[in-house]
């Protein structure tokens, strides 16, 4: 995904939240591994934590198949796992706060 796009730009402005607040960022790729579906970042937070995010350019945004999939299982398996876009920004940094 090109940080040119509308989904690219929110991620970078994100992302850089984050690694503001202490936190390690990865860019999972799913030519180098990672599985089909998989959230497209993990990060690690300060206190040992780890939280995986799907970004999306809005709401009304598509998921492929196994996005919402491994999303499910991440959390079924007490991971935190969010699909993050402008719409409910606030409300994600909200919940990553809570857990610095």
């Amino acid at each position: 995904m090109s940080s040119s796009t509308p989904e690219g730009n929110f991620k970078k402005s994100f992302c850089s939240w984050l690694r503001k607040k202490g936190c390690t960022v990865f860019q999972n790729q799913q030519n180098v591994g990672m599985p089909k579906g998989f959230p497209d970042t993990t990060v690690l937070l300060p206190e040992s934590l780890t939280i995986f995010i799907e970004f999306k350019a809005s709401k009304r945004a598509k998921f492929q198949p196994l996005q919402k999939e491994w999303i499910k299982k991440l959390t079924d398996r007490q991971y935190f796992a969010f699909v993050c876009y402008p719409e409910n920004e606030k409300e994600i940094k909200e919940e990553i706060e809570r857990l610095l």
